[in-house]
């Protein structure tokens, strides 16, 4: 049988320099730790929520499975420049750069900050000369779980990427997170100060776009999207969806505002219906495509796409379906006499990046498989939020995050999980979860040794000291809660590791850089990738 050896980092990216080769071999360890448990998880869907949310069987994991009779979908590509500007008209190329006023929001629940409207998996950032003309503009698709992952093995390897991005002018102490009293968050794990995502060299549209910090743009939420797509939905009078947005808005899998979410679902609910199996194909990504220069003019009459410099990953090779760009950057040299915004789009001179941006695709690959058997009958649509109730929608008790009270913040962003060394206790745990109550109860099911103490109930968090025994097997995880009434979900897959004697740095609890009670505490979506409130900040 032949299966996935081992999730590969997107567009095969290898940061490590010589003489780095053990931190590698860990990192692509855990890289593949994460995949893995995206896809596990993926594979349940959201059953707490909603009956019609059922397990899936038309998704697959390829390491479990045998994909030597895999076809390539070829690529699957979307418009790169945010569908949520396009209402604005003629101002969308400066919304496109800047963002928009607060008060133009279409979604207040997202974040609102340039970089939040960005939100098609691309983000770009725009270099100007005193005279306020664009020198460079810089693209990037890059995920921010993999930088995340990539911190927690070394920062320094983190910062000499940032310096290579952005400039020397980066010190690691500005890549640390903070609490309120700018301290920084301390990893238990690892024992160093925790990774800030968006800190001041990648929070804005100046300064760079090192890797995407808009709420929707993760690939754990590109995985879940493409998951939950599969099932296959039905009107009320029995008639089968397929239009790309009544698919979206059946079966609420991702936000219809966006040009990526309707295009990614509808043709993952295509393959199925063209009786297929399906799952990304590795190495699992969004990738930058070269944009289309057919329309660009430049002053001296040279090649538009000379001042197209890929940075990380690569273009397409021979045998690939597309590009796999992570990072580019659009600049034309000093000595050439002129400016990016002295080249034109369709006659008119660039004066945003985001003009750029329009003439870009971002796109992704499936890998299809044979059925084993036919796909389940088509469901109907998923309630709507708040609506019918039993037997339709669930509301039972759904664990989200669990992690170091302290490195909640931290986690939401990167979707790390949480690991303990046998024969240790970790205090101040918490659990975010949604539908919980005062009596709600934790199990960690799948083999023995976890036991948890002192558990108390704050809002949607469960926070306790948890104790893995000296003989605890090493593995993952499953967590079960139920409620006060009895009720309960499936245990959700791998929320806990065990881990090695010696691989975590610190055994202790480290001293909490924490909000008071009364401060807001992190709400997170059920796809897991949304994070409001100031935890820590």
């Amino acid at each position: 049988m032949k299966t996935l050896p081992q999730f590969d980092p997107p567009a095969n990216q290898d940061d490590f320099q010589p003489g780095e080769e053990q931190k590698r071999r860990t990192f692509r360890a855990r890289w593949n730790n994460n995949l893995n448990r995206f896809t596990e998880q993926t594979l349940q869907n959201d059953p707490w929520t909603s009956t019609r949310q059922i397990a899936l069987t038309e998704y697959y994991n390829p390491l479990n499975i045998d994909i030597s009779e895999g076809q390539s979908t070829g690529a699957i590509a979307w418009r790169a420049f945010p569908r949520r500007l396009e209402r604005f008209g003629q101002d969308r190329h400066k919304y496109g750069d800047e963002g928009p006023p607060e008060s133009e929001s279409d979604n207040p629940a997202l974040d609102t900050s340039p970089r939040g409207w960005q939100d098609e998996y691309c983000e770009w950032s725009v270099t100007r000369d005193p005279t306020g003309k664009i020198t460079k503009v810089m693209f990037t698709s890059e995920n921010r779980e993999y930088w995340h992952a990539l911190w927690e093995i070394d920062p320094e390897i983190v910062l000499r990427l940032y310096q290579q991005l952005v400039g020397d002018q980066v010190q690691l102490e500005d890549l640390y997170l903070k609490d309120r009293n700018d301290n920084p968050i301390i990893d238990r794990e690892t024992g160093r100060p925790a990774y800030d995502d968006r800190n001041q060299w990648n929070n804005n549209t100046r300064t760079g776009a090192v890797h995407l910090i808009s709420p929707p743009n993760n690939l754990s939420a590109e995985i879940f999207l493409a998951g939950q797509a599969t099932l296959l939905r039905q009107t009320a009078d029995g008639r089968l969806i397929t239009d790309n947005n009544a698919l979206i808005n059946c079966s609420r899998y991702g936000n219809p505002g966006r040009n990526s979410d309707p295009l990614i679902g509808g043709s993952v609910n295509a393959a199925v219906r063209g009786e297929n199996r399906i799952s990304l194909e590795n190495p699992a990504g969004l990738y930058i495509q070269t944009p289309d220069f057919g329309s660009y003019v430049t002053p001296d009459g040279s090649d538009a796409s000379d001042y197209f410099r890929i940075v990380r990953g690569h273009q397409q090779r021979p045998g690939e379906p597309m590009d796999y760009i992570l990072h580019a950057v659009f600049e034309v040299p000093p000595d050439r006499g002129f400016t990016v915004s002295d080249i034109t789009i369709d006659g008119e001179p660039i004066e945003y990046g985001s003009q750029i941006v329009e003439t870009m695709d971002i796109a992704l690959v499936g890998l299809t498989l044979p059925p084993v058997d036919l796909p389940p009958g088509a469901l109907l649509c998923r309630p709507s939020p708040g609506g019918s109730g039993p037997p339709n929608e669930n509301r039972l008790p759904r664990p989200v995050i669990l992690r170091d009270l302290n490195m909640l913040l931290s986690a939401s962003r990167g979707i790390l999980d949480m690991r303990i060394e046998p024969g240790t206790t970790v205090e101040n745990v918490a659990l975010v979860a949604s539908n919980i109550d005062e009596g709600t109860t934790i199990e960690f099911i799948g083999a023995p040794g976890i036991s948890v103490e002192g558990l108390r109930f704050e809002s949607d968090l469960l926070i306790f000291t948890m104790t893995a025994a000296e003989d605890a097997p090493l593995g993952n995880r499953s967590l079960l809660l139920t409620d006060s009434k009895g009720f309960h979900g499936p245990a959700r897959v791998a929320m806990l590791e065990v881990v090695a004697p010696g691989t975590l740095a610190s055994q202790q609890s480290p001293r909490l850089a924490t909000p008071p009670p009364s401060a807001p505490v992190p709400f997170i979506e059920q796809n897991d990738v949304y994070f409001m409130g100031s935890f820590g900040r």
